[in-house]
């Protein structure tokens, strides 16, 4: 007991001693200049006049500031270049003169260099691992962590196959001497890539859990230090904590920061702590009992050392959910939650909705429905909470609907555009067409997104013709198009880059190399949307100018209403 209390007062020591030589110099600073008062020169004579007699003393520094103690008083002056006026007031009034040849910032420097100090003994406790900030992130690193009580059968949007390759592959860890009489080694990395949100988390604690194991979580941020040896200091002290309590899980998130390319990781520092991380996952039989789990969204970043067989034994790619995985989150954060009937049976609408949303997505879906139901009164979730939810995600928050009629009918005649051909190229493709303003957008046409996006030419083609078809709309109806449809612009550009970069093209399968030919092939492909955009509202006019007076009308059409209005007595045409 004794010696631990020793060992404590040793580290607390150099800290507490700075801490009283900093607070100590401080109060010495405010002292000397609290009751200082600064002067013009001209009035020196004045102060000494005042005292009637009484001893006044006088200090002036090489610098040519001049300190007057009168009384209980003291002021400051500074004293005009090559003036002789001190040496009269000296012999006028029989002062108390001296002269000192510091400088009046003296004061300032000293301050300055006891804080220095200060915060050089408080660097080096923390390069040490002792008192200060590096150690309490080591501390906190180095501990296990609740789990919560999930297994991989609660993990959603993973997807059957995966689920059992991971079950497979525990399997060894569970069963070990079954494992070693066949030669199988126990794994002792694994690494979970791909986009964010999509559950590598979630996916590790239920390793953990499955594995009945102690669960250590850190980032890998966490391990970057600017002192000498704290980030490797913090690797071993993981490892270590995680020996003693065995069976364990370490699981390091964002690894892209810890481990990766060692030219781009940057810095000596790193590469030491990437290196400490190496020798502890070869650590041998000193690491059984313990699995070791990484996480990233950029495994092209990581040091192909850190991903060799031996360290890294199983890579698992963690995609955003399709349209199944989607409907398994969905029903999970649906649970515990009151929700219309109406809306638990177009679940499955909502999956396919949203095409491309991470399970995080999803979550903050529900939660954002949830807000929504709450602020408008509601006792359950109903369908318009789920679309503002859906909208506010995809494009952000509303603005004030349009005012000026001119504006309005212009974004109905743009929005109208793009919602039948796309429902004529592509029937049961729109999910709404709204022509209230949200986000940057003053109003939007809604697709159901296809879950597989292996278009083809022709698709391409169509989606161009819908992009360009607003702006289309708007010259073909109001003589001229709009600034607003800058947007339209670079997404069918971008498209038709693609295009043309891969050889889809109406010809044949032909790539073109130079960019001149490359340019023109882009024209003749932004020509051939606006004249197929053309072409099908004109056949499609009656039904197109109803769907602008819904627009104007309503605001908002639901994917069905505009289905109705371009069904009726239509007879498609390509």
């Amino acid at each position: 007991m004794n010696q631990s209390k020793k060992t404590v007062s040793k580290k607390f020591f150099p800290l507490f001693a700075a801490f009283i030589i900093v607070i100590a110099g401080i109060i010495w600073f405010v002292q000397s200049t609290t009751n200082q008062v600064s002067i013009p020169f001209s009035s020196v004579e004045k102060i000494i006049q005042e005292q009637n007699g009484k001893t006044v003393t006088i200090t002036e520094q090489s610098d040519g500031s001049l300190f007057i103690k009168a009384g209980k008083s003291e002021y400051v002056s500074q004293v005009p270049p090559n003036s002789q006026m001190v040496d009269k007031l000296v012999e006028k009034y029989n002062i108390k003169y001296s002269f000192s040849s510091s400088s009046r910032y003296g004061k300032w420097i000293m301050a300055g260099v006891l804080l220095l100090l200060g915060g050089a003994v408080y660097a080096v406790q923390k390069s040490k691992g002792g008192i200060g900030l590096g150690n309490s992130m080591k501390n906190s690193v180095a501990k296990a962590q609740p789990l919560p009580n999930i297994s991989l059968k609660d993990v959603g949007g993973l997807g059957d196959e995966m689920k059992e390759e991971i079950l497979q592959t525990l399997t060894t860890l569970k069963d070990k001497e079954r494992a070693l009489k066949l030669g199988i080694k126990p794994p002792k990395g694994i690494l979970l890539y791909g986009p964010p949100g999509t559950g590598k988390t979630l996916l590790a604690q239920a390793i953990a859990h499955e594995l009945n194991a102690s669960f250590f979580s850190a980032s890998g941020s966490a391990f970057n230090e600017l002192f000498v040896g704290v980030g490797a200091s913090r690797v071993r002290s993981l490892f270590q904590a995680a020996r003693k309590q065995r069976p364990a899980v370490i699981f390091i998130d964002e690894v892209d920061a810890l481990a990766g390319r060692r030219k781009a990781h940057g810095g000596e520092e790193g590469e030491k702590t990437l290196t400490e991380l190496l020798v502890q996952l070869d650590g041998g039989h000193s690491n059984d009992g313990i699995l070791f789990i990484a996480a990233t969204n950029r495994k092209d970043m990581l040091d192909e050392a850190f991903l060799r067989p031996g360290r890294i034994d199983f890579s698992f790619h963690v995609p955003l959910p399709d349209t199944k995985g989607r409907r398994e989150i969905i029903d999970i954060h649906s649970k515990g939650k009151a929700i219309a009937k109406d809306v638990l049976t177009s679940l499955d609408g909502l999956a396919e909705s949203t095409s491309g949303f991470s399970g995080a997505e999803l979550f903050s879906l529900f939660e954002s429905a949830s807000r929504h139901a709450v602020r408008n009164g509601r006792d359950m979730i109903q369908k318009q909470d789920l679309d503002y939810a859906l909208d506010r995600t995809i494009l952000g928050s509303t603005s004030r609907p349009l005012q000026d009629h001119e504006t309005k009918r212009r974004v109905a005649i743009h929005e109208a555009g793009h919602a039948l051909v796309a429902s004529v190229t592509k029937p049961g493709s729109v999910r709404k067409a709204t022509i209230i303003p949200r986000g940057e957008a003053l109003g939007y046409v809604a697709p159901i997104p296809k879950e597989l996006n292996l278009s083809t030419t022709s698709d391409l083609l169509d989606r161009v013709a819908m992009i360009l078809a607003g702006g289309t709309a708007e010259r073909m109806f109001l003589g001229e198009h709009s600034i607003g449809v800058s947007g339209d612009v670079q997404q069918a550009k971008h498209i038709i880059e693609q295009m043309v970069e891969t050889g889809m093209l109406q010809d044949g399968f032909t790539l073109t190399f130079s960019k001149p030919d490359k340019e023109i092939k882009m024209q003749e492909l932004f020509a051939k949307g606006i004249e197929k955009a053309e072409k099908l509202i004109e056949s499609h006019q009656e039904q197109y100018l109803q769907l602008v007076d819904a627009l104007l009308k309503k605001e908002t059409l639901e994917g069905h209403e505009v289905e109705e209005i371009i069904c009726a007595n239509m007879n498609v045409a390509g």
